[in-house]
């Protein structure tokens, strides 16, 4: 398996791999081009970390998304592509209009007042069901890390389930991930904030 950057040729299988890790999840309940859209949003923007996990046929496996610069990142590709956003959601938007709603409310995921977000954020991170147990997360989690330390930041922060999702809590806690705050996003969903002070040495 290689590590690498990922780029907007790498979109479709980006968002594949994400319906296939996140089924469920509220993201996914919008469809697979709403996010291709979003993906390709994130992609565009400068300050994006973007790893893929790709095998010795050059196949996206797994990525880790996120930005160097949690402050406002996602009302900003959301205001950039807005238009986009909508039309991909207009029609669900008319079935369902609790969805515009939810999407509204989630965009701010950190409502604590003492958090500035003078972080790095990891926003998605996933590797295909066939490759679990074997260290592929933590090798994308680590170069995530890597990116972002390069990039003069200091803390990285992940938003994860409060509930039933012990297996996941532990796998960052092991790689010296701390919970920094617990809070309810809408409607009703308890979510924790973990951070991770950067404090090795970047890698040569």
């Amino acid at each position: 398996m290689l590590l690498k950057n990922i780029n907007q040729d790498n979109v479709n299988d980006i968002a594949r791999i994400h319906l296939i890790s996140f089924s469920g999840f509220f993201l996914s309940s919008l469809g697979l081009n709403f996010l291709k859209i979003y993906y390709s949003s994130c992609l565009k923007n400068k300050n994006t970390i973007a790893i893929g996990l790709f095998d010795e046929c050059g196949n996206l496996q797994g990525f880790a998304i996120g930005t160097s610069n949690a402050s406002g990142f996602q009302k900003e590709i959301l205001i950039n592509n807005f238009y986009k956003f909508f039309i991909s959601l207009i029609r669900m938007i008319i079935l369902r209009p609790s969805i515009l709603i939810r999407l509204v409310f989630n965009l701010n995921k950190s409502p604590q007042k003492r958090d500035v977000k003078d972080y790095a954020e990891l926003l998605s991170i996933a590797v295909l069901p066939k490759l679990k147990g074997y260290g592929y997360g933590k090798m994308l989690l680590d170069e995530f890390e890597f990116n972002a330390k390069k990039m003069g930041v200091n803390k990285v922060a992940l938003t994860t389930d409060f509930y039933d999702n012990d297996t996941v809590i532990n796998f960052y806690k092991t790689n010296n991930y701390r919970i920094y705050y617990d809070f309810t996003t809408y409607p009703k969903r308890k979510m924790y904030k973990m951070i991770k002070n950067l404090t090795t040495n970047i890698k040569s």
